[in-house]
This record gives C-alpha cells, structure tokens and sequence, in this order.
C-alpha cells in the first residue's frame, strides 16, 4: 500500500494565498469589502496577516498589480456650504413660525369657548 505524500502546509497557504488573490483581483471575493490589498487577501484565504506577509509570491503579486489612482479632494467652498445651512436653518424659522401663529390662533379659539369669569353658572 503506498501512501499520498501530503503537499507540506507552506505550499497549501501558497496557494491558498494566490487562489485568494486571484479572486480579490477579479473583483469575486466572498469574505471582504473587495479591495486588492494584503488584509484582505489574508481574510479572504483564512490565513492571518502575518502568515500573507511571509508569502514572497502574494507579496510580488501585490507590489506588480496596478495601484488606483488617487482621487482628488473635492474642493468646496466653505461659504457656499455656509450659505446652504443658512438657508435651510431660515426655512425652519418659517415653518416653525407658521405653526406657533396656529397654535396661538387655536388657543384664542378656545379660550373664546370658556366662560366669562364673573359669568353665572346655571
């Protein structure tokens, strides 16, 4: 009877690894948020981080694969967003004092219903 040799555990994380990254790389992992980066290579293999940090092959995988570009910070202008919150703050006061004048209104009608003090009760 012979025997199967097993692959020895460092292969099988190779693999595991690359398998991992392959995935990540066409946009089909399952365990992260997609983005190629060691961590989530690592996750998406089952193996921790430090375990894909001493995997040579991931690593010059990793430094070849195309970086995305940065993106630019958006700039805004602060006196525009300013302008914004002060606009929406004095549509508030409006409606906010549109319901205080109905309720006030409300109130004088029915204090309008309540009996004259010094009236005589029957």
């Amino acid at each position: 009877m012979t025997r199967k040799a097993n692959p020895p555990r460092k292969s099988q994380t190779t693999v595991a690894l690359l398998d991992a990254y392959n995935r990540l790389r066409d946009g089909k992992g399952t365990a992260t948020n997609g983005k190629l980066s060691i961590t989530n290579v690592a996750r998406e293999a089952g193996v921790s981080r430090a375990t894909a940090y001493r995997c040579s092959k991931l690593l010059a995988l990793l430094d070849e694969a195309p970086k995305p570009p940065k993106a630019k910070p958006q700039i805004t202008s602060g006196k525009a967003e300013l302008r914004n919150v002060i606009n929406q703050l004095l549509n508030r006061i409006i409606m906010l004092e549109a319901a205080l004048e109905a309720k006030e209104a409300e109130i004088r009608q029915l204090r309008s219903m309540l009996p004259k003090p010094g009236a005589a009760s029957s």
